[in-house]
């Protein structure tokens, strides 16, 4: 499964700028993760800003080191990490354009 989603995200992690992703299930547990790991107390902050928007909104947070990108793939919610240098609507569009299998 991991190999799977690693091909999957790969378009997304190739990214210049790109820090780390995480696949987070409904329950909180990280599916998949590349670069830096997250702690639990991020992972629910994450949770709870994802629960609190609008169900498909992406959710683009201005950090100091950077940004973090949540956006919502049912039932998970993915978590993109960029520095400064980052291109954000790239990455945007390489969210919206990963095909998730059914």
């Amino acid at each position: 499964l991991n190999i799977m989603i690693e091909g999957l995200l790969r378009p997304l992690t190739d990214l210049s700028g790109v820090v780390s992703v995480h696949l987070v299930d409904r329950d909180g547990f990280v599916v998949f993760a590349t670069g830096p790991a997250a702690g639990s107390d991020e992972i629910e902050r994450w949770r709870t800003l994802v629960q609190t928007s609008a169900n498909d909104a992406t959710t683009t947070l201005v950090m100091e080191n950077g940004y973090l990108i949540l956006s919502p793939v049912s039932p998970r919610t993915l978590a993109v990490k960029c520095d400064r240098r980052s291109n954000l609507g790239l990455v945007r569009r390489t969210i919206n354009e990963l095909q998730w299998p059914a």
